[in-house]
């Protein structure tokens, strides 16, 4: 048989793509109308490349939420909350841009252009802590040589002027926000989408972390996950940064399962708190007379008495199946000092030699204790710098001291 003009151009090209796939079973109206319906792909993918398209590839840096898989892009799961997050900037709104750059974050990972802008908007808000923190985490993440070594500098330029008097920013719990994206999660969750699910619940996490209702599902993504050393990590986490409420009881009934895994800590004030926080959450409840169970960790706490003007901050470590104890340890100062009026300066008990001015704005101060029972150096100066007195004086837990020329 011979073969002429198009007809053999047509038989040559099936002979040279049979050794790659097999020959498909084309319609005949296709040799005419190649794309009418119905019709294969004019130029068929080999047998090794999807028809679909892949999966998007997912960071390789952070958490679990950071790296794992999605069906969606990580740029649409989040992009309902980009606007929110450039409205809420723009108009220095600090404690609601955070919030939604942070769930940015939990998306497009803390490598991200996001996760730069959050650390230099915790800046703006005049956190330099967190702010330090979150420059270290970008740090840690970029690819790009020239912004990790601007944000290690950023880091140590804040290191060097940390304000300890700074006021602390209350972030706004987003609510709607939050219940949005857990109902996104659920809606992944039951088409087994466990990846967008696990980003979504982690979103809804970082908008309002105290909202009840969602630990469960999210502990259930990562069981569907088989990832069940970064479930307890998570849990772990949470639990430390809270260790109060609803949502810290889940916590800790789900980690109790495992022997030996959360401590307790014992918190105890030698006079009562106006406020008492327990890393930057508020006890609003009755703490236990034995100790609350917590996760291993540090924790930070604060003893706040407007009246007394005095904040005083205790640290404590719980390790594994041991106990711990924060004691805030302080005593009252009554300044009495008439004919003439005088000030008072304390010696610091956690800082030997260095001197406290306790003001003139009221006659009564709160004033950390000794945990050694030693002795303080006291300095009583008239307002006029003429009269000045030393003393060496005793700073028992829960003491008012009366001072008199």
């Amino acid at each position: 048989m011979r073969f002429t003009g198009a007809t053999a151009a047509v038989v040559l090209l099936l002979a040279a793509r049979s050794d790659a796939q097999p020959k498909p079973n084309i319609p005949k109206g296709c040799f005419e109308n190649p794309l009418a319906k119905d019709c294969p792909d004019p130029e068929p993918k080999p047998r090794n490349e999807p028809r679909e398209p892949a999966l998007p590839a997912a960071p390789f840096e952070g958490e679990l939420h950071h790296r794992v898989n999605t069906k969606l892009p990580r740029a649409k799961l989040s992009a309902s909350l980009v606007r929110a997050a450039k409205q809420a900037e723009k108009a220095r709104a600090w404690s609601k841009a955070i919030p939604l750059y942070q769930a940015l974050v939990v998306a497009r990972g803390p490598g991200s252009p996001e996760a730069r802008h959050l650390a230099t908007l915790w800046s703006h808000a005049g956190q330099h802590e967190q702010a330090a923190e979150a420059w270290t985490s970008y740090a840690a993440a970029t690819r790009v040589a020239t912004d990790r070594d601007a944000a290690l500098a950023e880091v140590q330029r804040l290191a060097n002027n940390l304000d300890p008097l700074a006021g602390k920013l209350r972030l706004v719990p987003l609510v709607a926000e939050a219940r949005r994206a857990f109902a996104l999660g659920r809606a992944a969750f039951a088409k087994q989408q466990y990846g967008d699910a696990l980003v979504y619940f982690h979103m809804g996490h970082a908008l309002a972390p105290e909202l009840p209702g969602f630990l469960r599902e999210l502990g259930s993504t990562y069981d569907k996950l088989g990832a069940q050393e970064p479930k307890r990590e998570f849990y772990r986490r949470y639990l430390v940064q809270r260790p109060f409420g609803a949502n810290a009881d889940v916590v800790r009934s789900e980690l109790a399962q495992d022997k030996d895994i959360l401590g307790s800590l014992l918190i105890s004030s030698s006079l009562p708190c106006t406020e008492l926080w327990i890393n930057r959450q508020r006890v609003t409840g009755k703490l236990p007379e034995k100790g609350l169970v917590v996760a291993p960790g540090t924790y930070k706490g604060l003893c706040f008495n407007p009246k007394l003007e005095m904040a005083l901050f205790e640290y404590a470590t719980v390790e594994p199946g041991k106990p711990a104890a924060m004691t805030f340890t302080w005593a009252i100062v009554e300044n009495r000092l008439e004919r003439p009026l005088g000030r008072i300066a304390l010696e610091n008990p956690k800082s030997p030699g260095t001197m406290i001015d306790l003001g003139i704005t009221a006659s009564e101060i709160g004033v950390a204790a000794p945990a050694d029972g030693r002795k303080l150096k006291m300095v009583l100066k008239d307002d006029s710098g003429v009269r000045t007195e030393e003393r060496l004086v005793e700073i028992r837990p829960g003491q008012r001291v009366t001072v008199r020329w």
